[in-house]
Order: C-alpha cells, then structure tokens, then sequence
C-alpha cells in the first residue's frame, strides 16, 4: 500500500523539479511587444551607397612670363600650367592675363599686366591667329618696357608655345562700341605695325634669351 502511494507522489515531485527547471531556463516574455535592437560592426553594415565623379582630365601647357634679371634685360620664361584637357586657346592665353603664382614670384618672376583684360575668342586663320580682347585695361598704358613686354607674353606664347596649332602670327582686336576693331600692336623689335598688322615673337627679340623667336 506505501509503495504504492509514494509512486504517484515521486511522479509529482519529480514533474515540479522539471517545471522549475524549464521556468528557469526559459526567454522571459514582456506582457507588452518591445523593439529589438542591436549594434552591428562596421563589418556588418550594409555598404553606403556612395557618388562618385570621375577626376577632370587635365594637360600641362606653357606660358610666358617674365624675369628681371639684376643689372640685365628682362627675359621671357617659360613657365608649366594645368588646364583642362578639352581647353582651348583662350584658356590657354587666359593664364597669361592671369600672372605668376605666389612661388614664381618668390622666384623673381614678373608680369606687367594688371586686372581688367580676358580674351573673349580666338581665330585661327591659315597660321594667323585673331586674338579677341574684352579690352586693354589690363595691359600698362604707356609706351614703357612694360607695354611691350605684356604683348610680347602674348604673342609669344601663342605662337611658340601653343602645342598642336600651327601659329606664325597674331592679331590682336579689341571689343569696344559694340564691335571688334583691331589695334597697333606696340613692338620692341622692328617697325611699329599699322592697325590689323599682324606680328610674331621675332618682334620682340629683346625680350628673348637668344634674341630670336623660338625660346
């Protein structure tokens, strides 16, 4: 008869001791919904989307400016800039209005011009180029050193430095009234030019080292 009433009552003991255990192993649930959360490593994050743009092609070109040279001449020097791959003349003779840099300066180089002059176009007939200036505010005015060396830079660098165009001269006209009208281009070298005359680099040999016109 015991043995018989302790077996129910072990079962019982036994199935709590289970109940309690399970209790004690289990996730413990919120009466509520809550939001689960977590921080993810970097490693896990899904990647960002990012935009990026290609570089713009670039190209080194040449321009003059000028050296004083102590108890000497003022030369013109060659100097490297970089433009735009697809840039054309303008912009190239645009970065001669535009001077030295802090550094060549530092280095004793020099420009004439001042504010006030850009090329606004640029024509190439044969090897004559047409040069188009908004206006000669940014060119000395007066007939100096100065003057001359400031289009001596110009012409020069067009027809010595520009690379792929076949430029022998150049002539400079000038936006006023509406209208283009082409100009006397002051000369350090040879006869002063009548208006619409062009000119080349050998007409400023002064400013050259060799005195001729190739750098």
């Amino acid at each position: 008869m015991n043995s018989q009433l302790s077996r129910p009552r072990f079962g019982i003991i036994a199935l709590g001791i289970i109940l309690v255990l399970i209790s004690a192993c289990s996730i413990p649930l919120d009466a509520n919904p809550q939001e689960l959360s977590a921080e993810l490593s970097d490693a896990l994050l899904p990647a960002g989307s990012t935009t990026t743009e290609a570089p713009t092609p670039s190209e080194s070109v040449e321009i003059y400016l000028a050296r004083a040279i102590t108890d000497g001449p003022i030369q013109l020097e060659a100097v490297s800039r970089e433009i735009a791959s697809d840039g054309s003349v303008n912009v190239i003779l645009d970065r001669v209005f535009a001077g030295p840099t802090a550094v060549e300066q530092e280095s004793d180089l020099v420009s004439p011009f001042a504010e006030g002059s850009s090329v606004i176009g640029t024509i190439l007939t044969g090897t004559v180029l047409e040069v188009h200036l908004d206006s000669l505010d940014g060119f000395p005015q007066d007939d100096s050193i100065g003057n001359r060396l400031a289009y001596a830079m110009l012409v020069c660098t067009a027809t010595e430095l520009i690379v792929g165009a076949d430029i022998d001269d150049v002539r400079i006209l000038v936006q006023s009234d509406g209208a283009l009208n082409p100009i006397s281009i002051p000369v350090s070298d040879g006869d002063p030019p009548t208006a619409g005359q062009p000119v080349n680099c050998s007409n400023y040999g002064s400013f050259t080292t060799d005195g001729a016109s190739t750098p």
